[in-house]
């Protein structure tokens, strides 16, 4: 999930694996600090001529003398590019938020809907940046900002992201999301709620909770599923005992619990030793598999 959970590029056996979710029995850490290089106002410049020449104009070009497609009205052309993907991240290091707005506003007047944007554009660009770091080409300080810049983005979208209408959906439950305590990393959470909101279910976040404030939540709620990122793998048996624990005070005795994050990413064989409900690697695949859940409740 914290992928939120999260293709195009040097990551196409992970783009596989994200199409699926992992029954039992059936949205990356945060960088540690670095040397900072900051990009010269040059480069700023470069890129930003760059993305309105070779970008956003052509864009606006093809539309013009056309009748303007609605937004999110359907995917018309090919599948986003590593290109594309690559492409952003930059923007997300190097320009402004209007600069990155205006680029996914663009795709959008292409017919890219906006579960596509954050599944096949914002997730891979944010897992690109983490790759930057951990290749030593980005400092901590540039790749925060640029991921805070995600996070703003995200924000900006959520309204019409939350107001499309999900074909799958049919019944709707009270989710509780989180990050395993102590993390530093939750875009996927975030990106996560997103799509159990539009899907019509009531979410309740809670931002670097401790393991004490999530047991007394799920005592004095019935939460239908709860929902657990793992970045780290030092978490491991931290969220183990946490989830026998949520199990054992929930006030919802058919409590469903999910785990997801960047550890089932980079080591899926973990979901098989996972003692939560289910596993998945990405945010549709948890609300399908959470709609699942109460399906079997009926």
């Amino acid at each position: 999930m914290d992928q939120l959970n999260l293709p195009r590029d040097g990551n196409q056996s992970q783009e596989g694996k994200e199409r699926r979710s992992w029954p039992k029995n059936s949205y990356s850490s945060t960088p540690i600090s670095k040397k900072v290089h900051a990009p010269t106002s040059h480069e700023l410049s470069n890129l930003l001529h760059k993305t309105i020449e070779a970008q956003i104009i052509p864009r606006l070009l093809m539309q013009h003398g056309q009748n303007r497609p609605e937004i999110d009205s359907g995917h018309r052309g090919t599948t986003i590019s590593s290109d594309e993907v690559k492409h952003f991240a930059e923007l997300l290091i190097h320009s402004t938020n209007d600069i990155c707005l205006g680029y996914i506003q663009a795709l959008r007047l292409e017919g890219r809907n906006l579960n596509e944007i954050y599944l096949d554009l914002i997730a891979p660009a944010a897992r690109r940046l983490g790759c930057y770091w951990e290749l030593d080409e980005q400092s901590f300080t540039t790749v925060t900002l640029a991921l805070g810049r995600v996070q703003r983005l995200m924000q900006e979208l959520s309204p019409d992201f939350r107001n499309i209408e999900n074909q799958h959906k049919t019944l709707s439950g009270k989710a509780l999301l989180f990050a395993m305590p102590h993390s530093q990393h939750t875009m996927g959470v975030l990106m996560l709620s997103e799509f159990f909101i539009q899907a019509g279910w009531n979410v309740t976040t809670v931002a670097n909770p401790s393991s004490e404030e999530v047991l007394s939540l799920c005592r004095e709620q019935a939460f239908d599923i709860v929902g657990i990122s793992i970045s780290y793998e030092l978490q491991w048996d931290a969220m183990q005992e946490l989830v026998k624990a949520i199990r054992q005070c929930s006030a919802n005795s058919q409590i469903g619990i999910m785990a997801g994050g960047a550890l089932f990413n980079a080591k899926p064989d973990l979901m098989n030793q996972c003692n939560a409900d289910i596993c998945t690697l990405s945010a549709p695949d948890a609300v399908i598999a959470a709609e699942n859940i109460l399906k079997s409740r009926v």
